[in-house]
């Protein structure tokens, strides 16, 4: 009898009873819930690739990771204690593959507790091909020019090749790497420069780095000119005596530096008749030599005589 009794009175108004135990289950998960808190951080994300295959299209670099869990323990929990991780290592032939992102714990996160962890994206498409070697011509490049005056007579780039590695469909038509540029508008001397080189595509890496040296060597531009007409002129004549006719002009060819060129001033260069010997009025045939500034290389001249009448000036 004290059996049915309980019975009656557990089951008495069973509806109202049970939806009382569902809200307290819902305020207890809502509880448990309020306790928990979140953060979001953001790690690298590391590709372990296999010795033959390699990625050969894009993937995320970083990816972001929700932490949810009570506020103590979570923000114990530091960034480098997670790493996100894309296993390439069990695929074995080309082809395009959904690749899920694995993360792992260390130090505060791998400790007991509560820690949920979503990671966006959750999965990568990759394509992965072979992986192959092969050694490509180094090449520079070059902006403006060295100044006026000079030449650049000769560029060396050490290595003069370098070893790419990446995807097959990537390296198979590449045949040349060109450097950063190298400012040619102030050399006006031998150079060497440490410079890097430029990759053609983000999934191409050097395997001895991308740094190379270039090295310039630079001249003074030297040139060949010929001047004419010139102005022949006397000198040393005696104030007794003057010249009976005008002296023709004349013409020089010279080498000079470039630079010595577009310095010169009218009169630089001049054909000079020497006097010193005419001592009495008459017709002559002297020498002519040529007058040019130092570093002028006179390779010839005309006339290299000239004939002169001479005159008493009294």
């Amino acid at each position: 009898m004290k059996t049915d009794a309980f019975l009656l009175r557990l089951f008495r108004n069973w509806p109202a009873k049970i939806l009382s135990l569902a809200v307290a289950l819902l305020l207890l998960v809502f509880h448990d819930i309020t306790r928990l808190e979140e953060r979001f951080i953001t790690v690298p994300l590391v590709v372990e690739q296999s010795a033959e295959l390699v990625p050969a299209s894009p993937w995320p670099r970083q990816v972001r990771l929700r932490l949810r869990g009570e506020g103590e323990y979570l923000f114990r929990v530091l960034d480098e204690d997670l790493t996100a991780h894309l296993d390439l290592q069990r695929f074995t032939t080309e082809g395009d593959f959904r690749v899920p992102v694995e993360v792992r714990r260390s130090g505060s996160a791998a400790e007991p507790g509560t820690l949920e962890i979503t990671v966006e994206p959750e999965t990568v498409v990759l394509t992965l091909e072979e992986r192959m070697v092969k050694s490509v011509e180094v090449q520079p490049r070059t902006s403006g020019f060295v100044p006026g005056g000079f030449n650049l007579v000769q560029s060396v780039m050490t290595p003069s090749a370098v070893e790419v590695e990446g995807p097959r469909s990537i390296i198979e038509p590449l045949s040349v790497i060109y450097s950063e540029d190298v400012d040619l508008s102030t050399r006006r001397e031998d150079f060497t420069e440490r410079i890097r080189l430029v990759s053609p595509d983000p999934l191409i890496r050097f395997r001895g780095g991308d740094i190379v040296e270039y090295r310039g060597i630079v001249e003074e531009a030297v040139v060949l000119q010929t001047f004419d007409p010139v102005e022949m002129v006397i000198s040393g004549l005696d104030p007794d005596f003057s010249l009976g006719q005008t002296l023709p002009p004349g013409l020089i060819r010279v080498q000079a530096r470039q630079i010595d060129i577009e310095q010169l001033e009218p009169g630089d260069l001049q054909l000079s008749v020497e006097a010193v010997s005419l001592t009495e009025p008459g017709t002559f045939r002297v020498p002519v030599r040529p007058v040019v500034p130092p570093g002028f290389v006179v390779l010839r001249y005309e006339p290299t005589s000239v004939q002169v009448v001479i005159v008493s000036s009294r």
